[in-house]
């Protein structure tokens, strides 16, 4: 596992005595992006990494700036941002929706037992079920306001939203895919509602799950590619003739991986539990 490519880091503000960093795992580990919030005196992370080695290498990052972690959020219950919490993040207080909690305190082993089976050791060999339910409203760690809220129904059942007003920065996570291919549901109604409201906050920039930091052109991006997706799902015959109308559509955009994800959901078992 060691002649995995790197993760990329940038620091995407710098500013006000706080910095903010991104580190983006390759495409072939679908761009997964986790954030460190980091001040004078503790920082803030968000999500864990997908397999084992990045959740170590992020931890590693992590630790390479000399602060404390005050705590992590974890943003929703998918595998790609929880597994990297039980592999690196054992000693940190985690934060999450309470509906995220009882997902993984239900579910999360057994998540965790089906990809072990077929990705061996990339897999963390237990789960971290979060401690901590976050409150609504304004929280404040070192300085820094944290404005929480948890949004339904969107590209999951339930999502972190996490915008720090006084940055004008937005950690929206799985609510966006910058330059990436989204994850399609059978209903993205609200999914573009969210994207809309996003659109109307004095916010310049939106902190993403998958791929690098995001502007107000992405997000009407991510709108768009909601739009055609729908379209493409009313016409197409089957899962292959939708991935391909989507590949000639977005030919630029990355992580064209994530359609043999949500496909199988999408066709045939979309009323199944979303367990990605």
């Amino acid at each position: 596992m060691s002649d995995l490519p790197a993760l990329q880091h940038t620091t995407v503000l710098d500013r006000d005595g706080v910095r903010i960093h991104t580190l983006t795992a390759p495409e072939a580990f679908l761009a997964n992006s986790t954030h460190i919030v980091e001040t004078e005196h503790a920082l803030v992370l968000v999500d864990g990494q997908f397999v084992v080695p990045y959740a170590t290498a992020f931890r590693r990052y992590a630790d390479s700036l000399g602060k404390p972690i005050e705590r992590l959020y974890l943003s929703h219950a998918h595998v790609d941002h929880f597994f990297g919490v039980g592999a690196a993040f054992n000693d940190v207080p985690v934060y999450a929706a309470a509906a995220t909690i009882d997902v993984l305190r239900e579910q999360g082993e057994a998540m965790r037992a089906e990809h072990a089976a077929q990705y061996g050791p990339l897999v963390p060999d237990h789960i971290v079920v979060p401690g901590h339910a976050v409150a609504l409203g304004i929280d404040a760690v070192d300085g820094v306001k944290y404005e929480i809220d948890v949004i339904s129904g969107a590209e999951c059942e339930t999502q972190l939203l996490i915008t720090l007003p006084d940055l004008g920065v937005v950690i929206a996570q799985d609510l966006i895919y910058s330059a990436a291919h989204l994850y399609i549901t059978a209903d993205t109604q609200r999914w573009t509602e969210v994207l809309h409201n996003l659109l109307g906050l004095g916010s310049s920039l939106f902190l993403a799950g998958h791929g690098p930091v995001a502007d107000k052109a992405e997000v009407q991006r991510n709108i768009d590619y909601l739009a055609v997706a729908r379209k493409v799902y009313t016409s197409a015959a089957g899962p292959e003739q939708f991935k391909a109308a989507m590949l000639a559509a977005y030919p630029g955009r990355t992580g064209a991986a994530i359609f043999d994800i949500y496909l199988p959901r999408l066709y045939g078992s979309a009323a199944q539990e979303d367990d990605r």
